[in-house]
């Protein structure tokens, strides 16, 4: 993903600048995030800097969050959005809904604002190919699903709970055999394996399957706590290794770059 930049209009100036850190860190330093405190100056932000996204409280001093994004999908159609309020009723969301691309209501979860803007962000050509693989039926069994293999429950809730706002079709699986099954009956578009699951490993059921996953072009995700695994994952075939504790970002950013990746093309992570 190419770096992308995005403008947080806010008052409340913690939290402008925990939700800059946030989405700073949950991209890997790949969304470059400005700051302003009102409607005004944000209109001249956004009329001289060419922005992929800007994210608005509704309540600001003077102009409202609602004024600024009507404002820019008149001028900067281009422009996604988000409106962001602590006052929500029927009758913003309706409005919200015609003018952006995404509502929150506060409080929010940071990982519900991450998702939504990774799915907002993501290029127009990969939501393109989304669309016409689900209209047309066509590839969606394998392009869109993903297998996780994880032991520990809590895990497996933060992973769904991660993923579950977005156009994957999320398997979980608790132990080696469940994994094998789902192996045997779905192809996955990316297989997320756990290590050390229990008295058994993810790396036996990596080296059963992977004759079958490169065959069908699974992208194989190893998961560990030790980082000393790295190298016998790659040598097995994995395709990327993820040290725990993972950062959702990571993950989410991860998952997104490969499932819009072309068939010839390296990603470096």
């Amino acid at each position: 993903m190419t770096t992308k930049n995005l403008l947080i209009v806010e008052d409340e100036h913690n939290l402008a600048r925990t939700l800059a850190q946030a989405l700073r860190l949950g991209s890997e330093g790949k969304f470059k995030v400005d700051l302003c405190e009102n409607a005004e100056e944000a209109f001249e932000l956004v009329e001289t800097n060419d922005y992929d996204l800007v994210i608005s409280d509704l309540r600001l001093p003077g102009q409202s969050g609602l004024d600024l994004l009507s404002f820019i999908k008149r001028k900067q159609g281009e422009t996604r959005t988000i409106l962001m309020t602590g006052f929500g009723s029927d009758e913003v969301e309706n409005q919200a809904t015609q003018i952006s691309d995404g509502y929150l209501t506060k409080p929010f979860d940071m990982l519900d604002l991450l998702v939504m803007v990774q799915k907002i962000i993501q290029p127009a050509g990969s939501r393109k190919a989304t669309v016409e693989e689900e209209a047309n039926g066509s590839g969606n069994a394998k392009a869109r699903r993903i297998l996780i293999m994880e032991d520990d429950v809590g895990l497996r809730r933060i992973y769904q709970k991660a993923l579950k706002k977005t156009e994957y079709e999320l398997h979980l699986a608790g132990t080696v055999q469940e994994a094998r099954e789902m192996l045997n009956e779905n192809e996955y578009e990316i297989f997320i394996c756990d290590i050390h699951m229990g008295r058994e490993r993810g790396t036996d059921l990596l080296t059963e399957q992977s004759d079958r996953l490169a065959k069908i072009g699974t992208q194989v995700i190893m998961v560990s706590a030790y980082g000393q695994y790295r190298t016998l994952t790659e040598e097995m075939g994995a395709d990327f290794f993820l040290e725990k504790p993972i950062s959702l970002g990571t993950l989410i950013t991860l998952i997104s770059r490969l499932m819009e990746k072309g068939e010839d093309e390296i990603i470096e992570f």
